[in-house]
């Protein structure tokens, strides 16, 4: 049995992900998870993570405690989660451009949390941003409910063992969408409505300023074909067209008389998304929008 050494006490997002890491890297059944901080066991551990004083990848040592840990090129530090990750992700995730994206919106927001770090800036509201710390200090242990906090930790690090692997999925076949955009990018270059047979994110073509609308056949319950406005940027909702303003909100028979679209289905109130039961009538919405 492979044993993982992380501290004991109170717990993190960063040593629950770090463990979490390691049970999808080896398999959960074939891991004993120990929390110490007594450097004898310590000594034992086939993997030490968050506790040791040592980072040393070689020998399976993954803190960040001790003097001259290391920094991101960004100048963010190192975290045990990261440290694990940076070595690991890749052959879990079986991509490095997945690995990568986990990277920057897991590792480096957690790493950052868990190194007193903060890398947000107020919004609109001043609210802050919920963390991953937030959502796992609700599994740790309440003294008055007579609870164990090595088995809360463990109740901890399945949630972010689930987490972690859905997230992976999702950017695998994230990768595979883009791959996909990509290749309708360069069928259609050069124009301004972009449509695929298969589902396409509109998001992967906010760089190319010259799309405006893709249509793609709906993926969910419904069935059916969408077009759908492509962002000004990844970071607002604005599209860069809008179907028309006597559109917006409508639905069935409603919209069918006023878009002249006879299996028209539905408009968005904010005219980003229309909706239709045929591709050619998808299309024919489509041409509306500016």
């Amino acid at each position: 049995m492979t044993t993982i050494v992380t501290h004991s006490g109170s717990f993190h997002a960063d040593d629950v992900f770090a463990v979490a890491t390691l049970q999808l890297l080896l398999g959960k059944e074939n891991l004993e998870v120990i929390r110490s901080r007594d450097e004898a066991v310590i000594a034992t551990g086939d993997y030490v993570v968050d506790v040791g004083g040592v980072y040393d990848a070689a020998q399976n040592r993954f803190d960040h405690h001790q003097p001259g840990a290391p920094v991101r090129e960004n100048g963010i530090p190192y975290a045990a989660f990261g440290l694990v990750w940076k070595h690991f992700g890749e052959k879990i995730c079986g991509s490095q451009a997945v690995a990568d994206k986990i990277e920057e919106k897991l590792c480096v927001p957690i790493d950052a949390s868990d190194n007193a770090l903060n890398i947000w800036q107020p919004g609109q509201f001043d609210l802050p941003p919920l963390e991953w710390d937030d959502i796992l200090q609700t599994w740790r242990a309440e003294p008055t409910k007579g609870e164990d906090m090595d088995t809360q930790f463990l109740q901890a690090v399945d949630v972010a063992r689930a987490y972690l692997e859905r997230v992976i999925q999702r950017r695998q076949i994230k990768e595979v969408l883009k791959q996909k955009a990509a290749e309708l990018y360069e069928r259609s270059a050069g124009q301004s409505i972009l449509v695929s047979d298969e589902y396409v994110p509109r998001s992967e073509f906010v760089q190319h300023e010259e799309v405006n609308m893709v249509v793609v056949p709906r993926f969910d319950d419904n069935p059916g074909w969408s077009a759908v406005g492509v962002q000004v940027s990844e970071t607002e909702y604005l599209t860069r067209v809008r179907f028309p303003e006597a559109w917006a909100g409508l639905r069935d028979e409603e919209l069918a008389a006023v878009s002249g679209i006879a299996d028209a289905i539905f408009c968005h109130k904010d005219r980003y998304l229309f909706i239709a039961r045929t591709k050619e009538s998808a299309i024919k919405a489509a041409k509306t929008a500016e």
